[in-house]
């Protein structure tokens, strides 16, 4: 499994990341190249800071987290709550430069946690381990890097 706890993995999307020049245009989907940015940046701070309520049901903790974390492929698509939707209520985007500073700092702080950290809740998700949300974040960012055709 890809893991942004993997430095190799890890600088893997930081190297995609950087490969963006500003301009590029979605293969899919209605976000902007500022508002992904943005989306990366407010999915890295979950496990720390979350204005997210939790959406979790037994459902979604129970099946679909396994599911999602060590099987299938993040679906193109999918519909987010307003908080985490960058054309709705989710965090504002600073700037493409300033966002992609932010999304590197997130991947490395949560890369570097040991497994026993106590992070919070995904709100789709419920109980993540430090293990979880660093293999969510790699597949997460490895979806929109894709998107954006990197």
């Amino acid at each position: 499994m890809r893991t942004i706890r993997n430095e190799a993995d890890r600088s893997s999307l930081i190297d995609r990341l950087s490969k963006l020049k500003g301009d590029e245009k979605p293969l899919w989907g209605r976000m902007t190249l500022d508002q992904m940015m943005s989306h990366l940046v407010q999915a890295g701070e979950l496990p720390f800071e979350s204005n997210v309520p939790d959406r979790s049901t037994f459902m979604s903790r129970t099946f679909v987290k396994p599911l999602v974390l060590y099987v299938l492929p993040i679906p193109k698509e999918v519909k987010v709550s307003a908080e985490m939707d960058q054309q709705a209520d989710g965090r504002p985007p600073l700037g493409f430069e300033t966002d992609r500073g932010h999304v590197i700092a997130c991947l490395d702080r949560l890369a570097k946690l040991p497994d026993n950290e106590k992070c919070l809740d995904h709100p789709f998700f419920g109980k993540m381990s430090a293990k979880d949300w660093a293999l969510i974040a790699y597949k997460h960012t490895d979806h929109h890097l894709k998107q954006f055709g990197v």
